[in-house]
């Protein structure tokens, strides 16, 4: 019986390391334009009107060039409203839109990069974007837009997570000055107010790309529960 015992005991032991290797790795990292191994990614953004109104609800994911979602993914935070700085002069200018999400989930997915993988929750979402105006035909139009923001969450096993956007282009929007505009494929898709994809007469939104990211992984560094002597030591 110790015998069968000890032989468990130590196949258990011998298997830890290899569950480790699955968990996120605490360590500071940056995206590939940055010089790293954390690809840029693709964001869209669902609102519940064609050119406005709430809830707004985030999806962002990796993209690699011909795929989404292969290293990474950011969905549902939610917002349900924004404060808007206007400092156009004549209708040139700029527009400032600034966004608190909360809830939502992350994923990086297995793949042997070097901050593990793991999933979680996220906590509160800040999203900056400034969107440029010219005079186009007597029109303010918006012709431009940039977005930086960052988040928290907590990844399953306890770790900790900070992502952050340090720039974000935006590519396309819906309007009815032009409802033939619609989000390319090759974008997130839009999830609505209950996380679910946005039905066929409900894709209305932004979407775009977000590069300069940096992810930050911090993870508590627990004490040994005890050396291989003492477990033996309880089955005598």
């Amino acid at each position: 019986m110790k015998a069968t015992l000890s032989v468990l005991l130590l196949l258990l032991l011998v298997s830890v390391p290899v569950i480790a290797l699955a968990d996120p790795v605490a360590g500071l990292y940056n995206s590939t334009d940055l010089g790293g191994q954390l690809l840029t990614g693709r964001a869209s953004t669902w609102r519940s009107g064609i050119n406005s109104g709430f809830p707004h609800v985030l999806h962002a994911q990796s993209w690699d060039g011909a795929a989404l979602g292969t290293q990474w993914e950011i969905s549902c935070p939610t917002s349900g409203s924004m404060t808007v700085q206007d400092n156009r002069i004549s209708g040139v200018g700029t527009i400032v839109y600034t966004s608190t999400y909360t809830g939502g989930t992350f994923d990086f997915f297995a793949g042997g990069f070097p901050w593990g993988d793991g999933s979680g929750t996220l906590a509160a979402m800040t999203v900056i974007t400034t969107v440029q105006y010219v005079m186009i035909s007597g029109n303010s139009t918006p012709v431009a837009a940039v977005v930086n923001g960052n988040t928290t969450g907590t990844f399953d096993n306890g770790c900790t997570l900070v992502f952050a956007i340090g720039n974000g282009i935006g590519a396309g929007e819906t309007t009815s000055l032009n409802p033939a505009i619609t989000k390319p494929a090759d974008y997130p898709t839009f999830l609505d107010g209950s996380c679910a994809a946005a039905s066929a007469g409900q894709q209305f939104g932004t979407w775009g790309s977000v590069i300069t990211l940096t992810l930050q992984i911090d993870c508590a560094v627990a004490n040994e529960a005890g050396s291989w002597s003492s477990i033996k030591a309880t089955y005598r």
